[in-house]
């Protein structure tokens, strides 16, 4: 659905229209690929995918566009108001016309008016990007870092009340995990040893691993095979509040390394989270602990795993690289 926002004017003196795509939209769906034909596959795989299909997310591409033809986009991903923040691009011969800050003015307006909550971005540390975001209320997740959040309200109001304790389930990977997956992965919580098979170390962006993910799990269900993750989420808010998922180490043969992670509330249903993720037959499995985060510790050994080394000072849990923190090496036959 196509939904005008009115109109800018760039420096040249041009006016041009703007206006929000919710996809699905077919009519919208060519000339928004071709504007951002220049992304990598993966990109260009879930932007066809969320301007083509209903995956029960809120994808929105804010365009500035002449009589149709696009110039300019900034998208936001949500789930229930929480998600990704990216895609900004503006074609070679429209830049320095002003375009991407204006956009973005009536993007985070059209963000809180449809009752937006957080939004969660990835540049380089201090670049311009950086400042320019860091102009229409995004702060740094963490000193040195390039992440950036954004929160309708106060951080920790919306903290508590998406990671609230409450029933959970237990579901194979689906897009709505994509966006709710963020306020985890990002969060200020403990452990630095995230999601080994999905290389997330410390606070770690999700907006491309958990790509890579939900495409192979969708063809991992159309070819008959199980699922390689387990997401633990909380029923009423749509937070995802644990992960568990396996990959084959790059390096050993036979060799599956199993990760789970939660949120500090929910390491009580961690056990059950791991217990639920169907493994593949190999030789030997392996897991990872951090020093700042002995509950996952505690899940893996009430699931079988035994301690078998610990790495001193092995890890930074922060981007600045303040401290390290010890790792340790988990294994079950």
């Amino acid at each position: 659905m196509y939904t005008s926002l009115g109109s800018v004017q760039l420096k040249s003196g041009e006016a041009v229209e703007v206006g929000v795509v919710s996809g699905p939209d077919l009519e919208w769906a060519e000339r928004v690929e071709r504007l951002l034909g220049h992304k990598g596959p993966v990109w260009q795989w879930q932007n066809a995918a969320t301007v083509r299909r209903d995956l029960g997310i809120e994808p929105r591409f804010y365009l500035l566009h002449r009589d149709g033809d696009p110039l300019a986009n900034i998208a936001t991903f949500t789930h229930r108001g929480t998600g990704h923040f990216g895609h900004v691009w503006t074609r070679p011969a429209d830049r320095r016309q002003g375009a991407a800050s204006q956009l973005m003015g009536l993007q985070m307006a059209h963000f809180r008016a449809q009752g937006g909550q957080a939004l969660f971005l990835g540049t380089g540390y201090d670049s311009a990007p950086y400042r320019i975001y860091a102009s229409h209320g995004f702060v740094g997740s963490e000193p040195k870092s390039g992440q950036m959040e954004y929160y309708a309200q106060r951080k920790a109001q919306f903290e508590a009340q998406y990671f609230a304790r409450g029933a959970v389930g237990i579901e194979e990977v689906q897009w709505r995990h994509w966006p709710a997956s963020a306020a985890l992965f990002l969060g200020d919580f403990p452990g630095a040893v995230r999601c080994a098979p999905l290389e997330l170390l410390g606070r770690a962006s999700t907006e491309g691993p958990f790509l890579d993910l939900i495409e192979g799990e969708e063809q991992r269900r159309e070819k008959g095979e199980p699922a390689r993750a387990r997401v633990l989420c909380q029923r009423a808010t749509q937070a995802v509040v644990g992960l568990a998922v396996w990959g084959w180490d790059p390096l050993w043969p036979s060799t599956c390394v199993v990760e789970v992670y939660c949120h500090p509330a929910f390491w009580q249903e961690g056990g059950e989270l791991l217990a639920a993720l169907p493994l593949p037959e190999a030789e030997r499995y392996v897991a990872y602990s951090d020093g700042d985060c002995p509950q996952k510790g505690e899940v893996l050994q009430i699931t079988g795993f035994k301690q078998m080394a610990r790495h001193a000072r092995r890890v930074a849990p922060d981007r600045a690289r303040t401290r390290l923190v010890d790792v340790v090496v988990w294994e079950k036959s």
